[in-house]
């Protein structure tokens, strides 16, 4: 049963996908977690105000909730969750600071002057680095208003459905006091929560599709083998989903893994627009390499959430002012056995990072091999050359 039926099911109420979901004006340069967080602490004003200069025109905000039912920037709500711990550790933090925590306590147990006193960001040798976190009013008094910015994506890691209704009013009265609903998406990584910020949507008669489930986590998005099925932009259809965040995977596949998903994503998505009028902006998070974000852009994402914010924006705006362009080349495997490396393992990405499969078609191994039992790989190159 679809989640969209599940929860107005329980809510009573009738929850419909509009006619329409919209394009993205601009390619969307996503600034991961409050912005820029190579120069400032992640989620802080700091981060924001780099991230600005550097060129991004959208940001990724990570909210929680305090007892006192305080929203506040901050990605990591419970100290005891194993990513929380890993990345209070400095695993999987790219940026400046990492989190860290003076007590067990998760953020709904504590009253935000607790949170700000327990909750805190040191640098890599663990010295106490003296940031202050938002609350999200703070932040949006200072930088929702900011024409730079087309959108603002505000990733809930509140998971307790209860609060959803909260959560979606505080959010969006604020944002249309200061003019700037139409800015607004809401992501959770909870499917349970994601449909309670529908319904919370639905409610206030705004469009539901303007929150939408992420796919991954802090630590990685698993995908076994190819992953041949996997296709998130179809359950976006069925779900209203406007965006379809993806993470990188940590799959057997990896690269090449991720890469024919994005693949089978961005062409699903041309088809639904095609035939619904509805459009799912694919964005991918978190790409920080620079040849896998001149392969995304080129491959047709809508978006990329990022650490690297000038990269990405120097990327977009010399392609903008016709500087590069996106060029393709194709070259084909020799005729592999199933069980070689090429085949089992990176595919065309063994040639480097800007190549894809583009085609797997059976071949003969030998002369008399009427079975055709060896594959042969049709590779293609998509990235930026100068113009």
């Amino acid at each position: 049963m679809s989640l969209l039926i599940a929860v107005a099911s329980v809510k009573g109420q009738t929850l419909t996908c509009p006619a329409s979901i919209t394009k993205p004006t601009n390619f969307l340069v996503i600034g991961g977690s409050g912005g820029d967080s190579l120069t400032a602490c992640e989620n802080t004003a700091a981060a924001t105000t780099a991230g600005i200069a550097a060129g991004m025109n959208a940001v990724e905000l990570d909210i929680s909730l305090s007892k006192d039912l305080v929203i506040f920037l901050w990605n990591d709500p419970n100290p005891l969750n194993p990513g929380t711990v890993a990345r209070s550790k400095g695993l999987f933090v790219n940026g400046l600071c990492r989190p860290q925590f003076k007590t067990i306590k998760n953020s709904r147990e504590l009253v935000y002057s607790s949170i700000k006193k327990n909750y805190i960001y040191v640098d890599k040798n663990g010295k106490d680095q003296a940031a202050t976190i938002p609350t999200l009013t703070e932040w949006m008094d200072a930088f929702a208003a900011n024409a730079q910015l087309e959108r603002i994506y505000v990733d809930v890691k509140e998971v307790d459905v209860s609060v959803a209704h909260y959560i979606v009013d505080y959010v969006f009265d604020k944002a249309t006091a200061l003019g700037v609903a139409d800015k607004i998406r809401l992501l959770s990584a909870d499917y349970s929560m994601t449909g309670a910020l529908q319904t919370a949507l639905g409610k206030r008669s705004l469009n539901i599709n303007l929150a939408s489930k992420t796919v991954g986590g802090e630590i990685g998005t698993v995908h076994i083998g190819d992953s041949s099925n996997y296709n998130p932009v179809g359950e976006a259809s069925t779900e209203c989903y406007d965006t379809v965040a993806v993470g990188q995977t940590a799959s057997s596949w990896s690269w090449r893994g991720y890469q024919n998903i994005i693949t089978r994503m961005l062409s699903s998505r041309d088809s639904i627009f095609s035939e619904s009028g509805r459009y799912h902006a694919v964005v991918s998070w978190r790409i920080n390499d620079v040849q896998k974000i001149a392969w995304l852009m080129c491959a047709g994402v809508d978006g990329i959430i990022t650490d690297q914010v000038a990269k990405l924006s120097n990327l977009n705006l010399r392609k903008l002012m016709s500087l590069i362009k996106c060029c393709t080349e194709e070259d084909t495997l020799p005729c592999l056995p199933r069980f070689d490396s090429r085949i089992a393992g990176q595919g065309c990405s063994t040639k480097g990072i800007s190549w894809n499969d583009d085609e797997t078609n059976q071949c003969p191994l030998f002369d008399l091999d009427i079975l055709y039992s060896g594959l042969k790989l049709k590779c293609k190159k998509q990235s930026f050359c100068p113009i």
